[in-house]
């Protein structure tokens, strides 16, 4: 059996679509930069695709952009245009992911954007937070 790892960007966001027999399923592209690539920056683009729960959580958890490491195996497709001619592929089947991204750098959660944003602190307001003497010379940093 043949075991790749791939690290780079989700293309586009992830979508699940089930079977008949309601499984989920998460086709997805991921960037990956080449790595001898300097001055001219060029990626190469590869089809993976998910199933069942790792679909799900794939598509709560990253977006467009997310980073992201994919253990998966390739998996050789054949199948034939319009006009008759054969064409061979091969795309990554997932078998486990990890998350690059923390919150702050752009990776979501399950429940982004249903949070209210904080209220804004009202001009004037004082709850003795910053009561303190920065001239002091018993501060921690300088």
């Amino acid at each position: 059996m043949s075991n790749t790892i791939l690290y780079g960007r989700v293309v586009r966001d992830i979508e699940v679509r089930y079977t008949n027999q309601n499984m989920a399923v998460a086709r997805f592209s991921v960037a990956v930069n080449r790595r001898y690539q300097k001055d001219n920056k060029k990626a190469d683009f590869f089809n993976v695709t998910a199933f069942g729960k790792k679909a799900e959580t794939l598509s709560q958890y990253f977006r467009q952009g997310s980073r992201i490491v994919v253990y998966c195996h390739p998996q050789q497709e054949q199948y034939t245009k319009q006009d008759g001619t054969k064409v061979d592929t091969v795309s990554f089947i997932l078998d486990e992911f990890d998350f690059v991204d923390t919150r702050a750098e752009g990776g979501i959660t399950q429940n982004q954007n249903t949070q209210p944003a904080p209220e804004p602190t009202p001009v004037g307001y004082d709850d003795g937070f910053m009561d303190v003497d920065l001239s002091s010379d018993e501060l921690p940093f300088s």
